[in-house]
């Protein structure tokens, strides 16, 4: 296991948005450690992402050689502990629902190595809700190929400065939203 890093992100659920994320990462070429409770979740997340991947080689949306490298970039986790700790970003696409991104939170809070931004898609709770961490929260959000950071009251600098970073390589284009202001772009 290689020592984590700002190139490595644990994606926390492989069903369709896990599924997504993961490969537009890779193909950012971002290290990604793609992590579900159920096994099988993550055997059909990598079928479909190369199949995504051979589907964009054929399209002509993305080179041959650039798709396999982004595959070999996919790794799986046994467990959420092994994903958030090989991980100093950990993007969770857990279910949208209050009680399934608290339960997340909480053990992502006691599991994710200091300095670990935890990226979500949460949209059940306001982010300065979810964690103890609330600094190193931030939302973002993908449609197309824009991406959507949204920031809690209590989001910190670095937070945004890594959801920014992400979104530049991940997204053609971004804004970014704060909490209690979903409207404002800054």
């Amino acid at each position: 296991m290689s020592a984590p890093d700002a190139e490595s992100i644990a994606v926390i659920g492989a069903g369709r948005v896990g599924r997504a994320l993961a490969r537009r990462a890779a193909v950012a070429g971002y290290r990604v450690i793609l992590e579900d409770l159920v096994p099988i979740s993550l055997v059909n997340a990598r079928q479909e992402i190369r199949q995504t991947l051979n589907d964009a080689v054929e399209s002509g949306a993305l080179d041959r050689a650039l798709a396999d490298e982004a595959f070999a970039r996919i790794d799986c986790a046994a467990s959420i502990e092994d994903a958030a700790r090989r991980a100093l970003i950990v993007m969770e696409t857990g279910p949208d629902e209050p009680e399934s991104k608290l339960e997340i939170f909480c053990l992502l809070d006691r599991i994710c190595l200091p300095g670990t931004i935890i990226v979500s898609n949460c949209r059940a709770l306001e982010l300065s809700d979810t964690a103890s961490k609330a600094e190193s929260i931030v939302g973002m959000y993908f449609s197309g190929d824009c991406a959507e950071i949204h920031c809690s009251a209590f989001t910190g600098e670095h937070a945004l400065a890594v959801a920014k970073q992400l979104a530049e390589r991940m997204a053609s284009s971004y804004k970014i939203t704060r909490e209690g202001n979903p409207a404002s772009a800054v």
